[in-house]
């Protein structure tokens, strides 16, 4: 409960994560969950490659495709910081685009972190995971918020309407079809894997 984790056990095979769960790997992984030019199935190998370091290539997937479902299963239980779901699967939008918000989360994590995060040599996921929850008022807890009454159909005050305006960069009107395919597709594989 108080200790971080570096690896995860599947029927008594343990399976060390890369880098030791550091921050940065997390990050690479759910860019990869995120990628718009990679198909669905692609996005969840690629990030099992990233996370797991018994993947060097992609004939290990092979090798260990008995245990792809609780490893894609406990890749997403070390996302969520221990908690059970899948990481992005919001039914209407996806609130934080990791990659392309990196600037906005990083000044956000700094903030509570006191230092620059990206100059340390290692963060453990749980550790940036933890300081990401206690980011208070910030320039990505603004864009969070108004995406989140856009993609519930809520009016937005005028400052909002004024941020997002002069802001552009950080909104989307619409989901496109490949993500809309992604969030079903990353619930089933959930949904699937919760049944074991």
């Amino acid at each position: 409960m108080y200790e971080l984790p570096t690896s995860i056990f599947i029927n008594d095979i343990e399976y060390t994560i890369r880098n030791k769960g550091d921050f940065r790997m997390v990050l690479d992984c759910l860019a990869a969950l995120q990628d718009p030019e990679l198909e669905n199935e692609y996005k969840v190998i690629t990030a099992l490659m990233i996370f797991f370091e018994v993947f060097e290539s992609y004939a290990d997937i092979n090798t260990h495709s008995k245990h792809l479902e609780p490893m894609v299963r406990e890749m997403f239980k070390f996302i969520n910081g221990g908690q059970e779901g899948s990481p992005g699967a919001n039914k209407n939008t996806t609130l934080i685009k990791w990659k392309e918000d990196c600037q906005i989360i990083c000044a956000a994590v700094n903030n509570v972190a006191g230092h620059e995060i990206r100059v340390v040599p290692y963060m453990h996921w749980w550790t940036f995971l933890g300081y990401f929850m206690s980011v208070g008022q910030s320039v990505l807890s603004t864009v969070v918020s108004i995406r989140y009454k856009i993609s519930r159909g809520k009016r937005l005050e005028k400052w909002e309407q004024d941020f997002k305006k002069e802001n552009p960069q950080y909104f989307k009107t619409t989901v496109s079809k490949e993500e809309q395919e992604w969030v079903d597709y990353i619930k089933a594989m959930w949904d699937k894997g919760g049944a074991d």
